[in-house]
């Protein structure tokens, strides 16, 4: 990751699911940085979709960016940036896009999502997939426009095996994913047997999302590990102590009560 700029920007998958959200914005804070929603992604995160009970999320992620401890950052683009994406968008091919029509690349939702990334300078982008992105065909095309030599669109997986390598660093991964699953300070002691199966319980999730490679490693760096107690009090203290699971939690309680408000209308 650059040390100045904009740090990595994040695709609507990675960011509309809990399990990776929440590894993005812990992997975000410790680097000290905002986690980034590009004003495509933005506008699918909460663009309206119908009936109420999915009204509920969409709500959540705005009163959560208003908040001043918000661990998310909505850059706009400026007219320029607006053009240089659009020039983007018109050099991307089909193959850039499987399934997408080449007549309509410069309006689809990925391809604003790559060229927005790319005119605000993000360090990469983070997918969870190459379903609709094919990351090869764009990273060939990123490197003969701009001259770049790393590959920019990167998917969550290889991310975070980048980002935490080995040894202290995925000992690291494995506190800052052991957080996102920790009891809160007022719970009970977390004992090592209870972590350890809620340790499988988030490398489920992991996988199901496509961190298959991610998943393996925390059970690895988990069997490595000389002194587990001590890894888990650093776990619920980063927890305690975190804005973007704050923010998480805080979500979690309007989803709840919208839910709620819901059923008493029934």
């Amino acid at each position: 990751m650059a040390d100045d700029g904009l740090g990595p920007a994040f695709d609507t998958g990675t960011l509309s699911s809990p399990t990776p959200r929440k590894l993005v914005c812990c992997w975000m804070e410790q680097a000290g940085r905002k986690t980034i929603i590009v004003p495509e992604v933005w506008r699918e995160l909460t663009k309206s979709q119908g009936p109420a009970a999915r009204e509920y999320p969409k709500t959540a992620w705005r009163r959560l960016a208003e908040r001043p401890d918000s661990p998310f950052a909505l850059p706009s683009l400026s007219d320029e940036q607006e053009e240089v994406a659009y020039d983007l968008r018109s050099k991307f091919t089909s193959a850039c896009f499987p399934g997408v029509h080449p007549v309509t690349i410069h309006t689809h939702s990925d391809a604003l999502i790559v060229s927005q990334s790319l005119a605000l300078g993000t360090d990469i982008l983070v997918t969870g997939d190459i379903r609709t992105i094919d990351h090869y065909e764009i990273n060939l095309v990123v490197g003969q426009l701009l001259g770049r030599n790393a590959p920019f669109v990167t998917t969550l997986d290889q991310a975070l095996c980048n980002a935490y390598p080995g040894g202290r660093a995925a000992e690291q991964l494995l506190t800052v994913a052991m957080s996102t699953t920790a009891p809160t300070a007022d719970e009970a002691e977390w004992q090592v047997d209870k972590a350890h199966r809620d340790l499988d319980e988030l490398r489920r999730a992991m996988t199901g999302a496509g961190l298959t490679v991610s998943a393996q490693r925390l059970e690895t760096r988990w069997n490595e590990c000389r002194d587990l107690v001590a890894l888990l009090e650093r776990a619920r203290q980063l927890a305690e102590h975190s804005h973007a699971l704050r923010c998480e939690r805080l979500r979690a309680d309007m989803h709840r009560a919208g839910l709620a408000a819901l059923d008493k209308r029934r």
